[in-house]
């Protein structure tokens, strides 16, 4: 059993996520109110006798639900067991028909044996991290008028511990598309859009020039649409070719970068008397980056097939098998210790883990403005 902590990758995927790192700083501290950290009795008093403390008429709870954008990638939860196996039965080759061109005085062995050939797949890297929060509730007593409000107060704190969670998910989803992107590199399963079009339509178009190109959009949908066709028959051309598969079309998810759809939609679907056929010819889940918001189509990964650095740029569609990669195991224990009689707090523990999995012989392709 190989087991990985991972806290410190939901930490950096969740900052790149934010764009923390091209954040910079920008004075506003005279237009707008940020409010105090503590009162002051000397600063937040009334204007007249300047002695009367302000009083707190309203409390806002600020607090939203957040819901994990990648959700499908969720294929199947168990509760018991470690181990993910996988198992796929190859396809016999055909044989000779021995019942033609018999011949006299010889016979035909009906008993050779032809054991069938099978592969056997074995996911065991769990990646477990965790969150905790402290709550006193004998001094948060001091900051509100009633149980009722406290209450509503310590809800919003464990909510925001479920919207840690799920956009760990999320995040970890990206990088988990991040990492199958960078296991098409150099090979055939990704495409590489603008080049192709340049020589056919004799123009010289750059990832961000081919986006405002109606030529090139046209090409580069009916490129993806043709590939989705094609991923529908059995071959080893969009997986690792170490055996043959198809994906049915139910069982094929899309992947696409905001960005470019919105280019499809403007400049292409609009215009279009049937935008059926300009569309993606699947339900598609629209995303705004893969990696890092601050460089929506660029994935910098180090891929666990054979551990080599991979940097892509301007890659802007995903189209994958269902069982090509996910998350097939989730396991969340919550457990809240007793109260610290010394220092009247508990804590709470978030135990997070997940089987996450990259099956490279299931059919996935990627699509690029390079």
């Amino acid at each position: 059993m190989t087991t990985e902590q991972i806290y410190a990758l939901v930490n950096e995927v969740n900052a790149e996520a934010f764009g923390k790192n091209q954040l910079s700083v920008v004075d506003t501290s005279t237009l707008i109110s940020l409010g105090n950290i503590v009162l002051s009795s000397n600063q937040n008093t009334e204007a007249f006798l300047n002695v009367l403390a302000q009083r707190i008429g309203r409390t806002i709870l600020r607090f939203r639900d957040y819901r994990n954008k990648l959700g499908d990638m969720v294929l199947n939860d168990f509760e018991y067991g470690a181990i993910l196996q996988k198992i796929k039965v190859m396809m016999p080759e055909a044989e000779e028909d021995e019942s033609f061109d018999l011949t006299d005085g010889a016979s035909v062995d009906q008993y050779k044996v032809a054991k069938p050939v099978v592969d056997q797949k074995l996911f065991v890297t769990r990646t477990p991290y965790q969150f905790h929060i402290t709550i006193q509730r004998a001094t948060l007593k001091e900051a509100f008028l009633d149980e009722a409000a406290m209450g509503s107060f310590i809800g919003i704190v464990f909510g925001e511990v479920r919207n840690a969670i799920e956009v760990s998910l999320e995040n970890l989803g990206r990088v988990t598309l991040a990492t199958a992107i960078a296991e098409t590199y150099d090979t055939s399963r990704v495409r590489h859009l603008v080049t192709e079009y340049n020589p056919l339509a004799g123009t010289s178009l750059t990832a961000d020039t081919a986006l405002l190109n109606e030529g090139f959009l046209r090409y580069a949908i009916r490129e993806i649409n043709t590939v989705l066709d094609a991923m529908q028959d059995m071959s080893s051309l969009y997986n690792d070719g170490s055996m043959e598969t198809f994906t049915p079309r139910e069982d094929m998810r899309f992947k696409v970068l905001s960005k470019f759809q919105r280019s499809l939609e403007t400049s292409v679907e609009y215009a279009a008397f049937h935008d059926q056929f300009v569309r993606p010819d699947v339900e598609y889940t629209t995303i705004n980056y893969w990696q890092a918001a601050t460089d929506p189509m660029d994935i910098i990964i180090k891929r666990p097939s054979d551990e080599e650095e991979i940097a892509m740029t301007d890659v802007v569609a995903l189209l994958h098998d269902r069982d090509a990669f996910g998350v097939y195991k989730i396991d969340e224990d919550v457990l809240t210790s007793p109260v610290n009689a010394a220092g009247r707090y508990y804590n709470t523990y978030y135990h997070e883990q997940q089987l996450r999995f990259i099956d490279l012989s299931e059919n996935f392709i990627a699509f690029a403005l390079d």
